[in-house]
This record gives C-alpha cells, structure tokens and sequence, in this order.
C-alpha cells in the first residue's frame, strides 16, 4: 500500500487490511467509473489477500505453510469487464434515441 501511494500512479488500492464493496455508490466499480469519465483511465492495484470472501478457499498451503491465497484479481477484473460493457451498452443507447 505505501509504495502505490507513494508511487502517485495508483488511482485505487485494495488491500486486505480494509473492507470494501465493489458494488453501489460508494463501491469501487462506482469510483472506477467516476475516474474513466474525468480521467479517461484508472490503475488498480490489487494486494495480495483482498476480499478472500469473493474467493472460493482452496486451503492450499506454500512451501513454508503460509496460506496461499486466492486470485481476486481475475474476480474483479470479471466485475470490471462487466461494469464496463454494461456502461457502455447503457451510454450507447443514450446516444441511439
């Protein structure tokens, strides 16, 4: 987390340390949006251990014992995509009428 604030590229941190929704107003889909249509772009950075609830438990442990955990990276990058299409499939019939 430090070195996403620190590198001042990171639009959007998340970490397992603080709870977070992706979904209503004041999710992060909701910020993702508001940051693509004032900056035209935004950068994730997903921490190792975010929001495992989302994450089927595989119980799979590493060479030292350490918990491994799942990937919520492809999980939100599946929201994203679909917070996407449905956003522009929304505008672009705005535009059709």
């Amino acid at each position: 987390m430090h070195a996403s604030l620190a590198s001042g590229q990171i639009d959007i941190c998340l970490i397992h340390e603080v709870s977070f929704n992706l979904h209503g107003p004041h999710g992060v889909l909701s910020h993702l949006k508001y940051l693509i249509e004032t900056k035209g772009s935004a950068v994730i950075c997903v921490a190792e251990g975010a929001r495992q609830n989302f994450i089927q438990k595989t119980n799979a442990k590493d060479a030292s014992g350490n918990i491994v955990f799942g990937d919520f990276g492809v999980h939100i990058q599946q929201e994203v995509g679909g917070c996407i299409l449905t956003n522009f499939m929304w505008s672009s019939s705005l535009h059709d009428s």
